[in-house]
């Protein structure tokens, strides 16, 4: 119960951020249609803001249903579980700085650090080494080089170039 509250606390605030930040995408030509660049990252923020939502309601109707009182004790394990899901942490801050990098440095370098340190966070402690960083490297950057090809050659999507200016 009080995972998903506070699951639904981050992914309230996650979702904030995302919406808040699908504004400054910028619009290409076309704007008087229906759908435009905005309008699948503002239903996918939308989808999680409400769900996140729903979640915290759902968690704060359960724990009021038992009338379990919150005490300190309570929150340390709350705390220790969080700090016992260090992926999860870590995975959220990754896809934040991606959000905010994104604009800067542009859709390949920015998927390139992403995909890297999203892959060294989910690699165990005892596997990384200077081989997987070498592994690692190189598909994040076959990956991002790839994807961005495909969304620009294939699908007509203007990603943003930051400072490679493809």
């Amino acid at each position: 119960m009080k995972g998903d509250l506070i699951t639904g606390i981050i992914a309230t605030i996650f979702s904030i951020f995302y919406l808040s930040q699908t504004y400054s995408i910028k619009i290409f030509g076309g704007a008087d249609a229906i759908a435009d660049a905005r309008t699948i990252p503002k239903i996918w923020g939308i989808s999680l803001l409400v769900l996140s939502i729903m979640l915290i309601i759902r968690s704060l109707y359960k724990m009021y249903k038992n009338k379990k009182e919150i005490s300190i004790n309570d929150n340390r394990k709350v705390i220790d579980k969080i700090k016992n899901k260090r992926e999860v942490v870590y995975t959220f801050l990754l896809l934040i700085f991606y959000a905010i990098l994104m604009e800067p440095l542009g859709f390949v370098l920015s998927s390139i650090l992403y995909v890297f340190f999203q892959i060294w966070v989910l690699t165990p402690i005892d596997k990384r080494d200077s081989k997987m960083k070498f592994i690692s490297g190189g598909l994040s950057i076959v990956f991002s080089i790839g994807l961005y090809y495909l969304f620009t050659e294939y699908f007509m999507v203007l990603l943003p170039a930051g400072i490679l200016d493809f």
